[in-house]
């Protein structure tokens, strides 16, 4: 039994080692992300002149699904769907003297917030072998839904996100990547934003090793 152990355990290093080696070439890579989302305190004025606070939504969860095209040796171009769940949290109305009016003072507290963004963006890599270290920047569009519809002031939703990351080879064409990033949602409903740390894994459609 130990010398099975001992045959699997040699095995898995082997394919390890080989896999990490061949980090290779690909132009199109897919992947998908998951993480926890850490929401901020907001607050803009209404159409009607009040003001709406969103308040301790807190931590929620945001997946992701990605698409990547190396357009050179280090650089890729992306195209991206987000979708934010935040299960608590609530938006309070106030007056413009300060005061709290009689109804509708809250909106959807503990019911859950979900936002949803379509984003393009830009990757820099600064390796493309073994361990990756990146920076990034998207831009999009959002949606976000549990908010009344008087407050919704804009027509175009815009949003930006900086993000940071590394990528690292798990096998021939499949890579580990781990990522922190803030997502700005600016103009429509309340503007906020919120920062998030992900983990995933991407997939070369058309990997060749080197």
């Amino acid at each position: 039994m130990q010398r099975i152990f001992l045959l699997c355990f040699v095995g898995i290093c082997c394919f390890c080692g080989t896999a990490f080696a061949q980090t290779g070439r690909w132009t199109h890579q897919v992947g998908i992300e998951i993480g926890p989302q850490y929401a901020f305190d907001a607050a803009v004025k209404a159409e009607n002149g009040q003001n709406l606070t969103l308040k301790e939504l807190g931590i929620g969860l945001g997946a992701a699904v990605n698409y990547y095209y190396k357009i050179d040796h280090s650089l890729f171009i992306s195209v991206s769907g987000v979708v934010s769940y935040f299960g608590n949290g609530y938006f309070r109305r106030q007056n413009a003297d300060g005061t709290f009016p009689v109804i509708n003072t809250y909106y959807f507290k503990n019911n859950p917030l979900i936002n949803l963004a379509v984003t393009a963006g830009i990757r820099y890599n600064f390796a493309v072998t073994g361990f990756q270290p990146y920076v990034g920047f998207e831009v999009g569009s959002y949606s976000i839904g549990g908010i009344p519809r008087e407050d919704q002031t804009a027509p175009i939703n815009l949003a930006a996100t900086p993000k940071v990351g590394f990528r690292y080879p798990l096998a021939p064409g499949l890579d580990f990547d781990g990522s922190a990033k803030v997502m700005y949602l600016f103009s429509g409903y309340v503007p906020f934003s919120y920062a998030s740390l992900n983990v995933g894994v991407s997939y070369a459609l058309n990997f060749a090793a080197n």
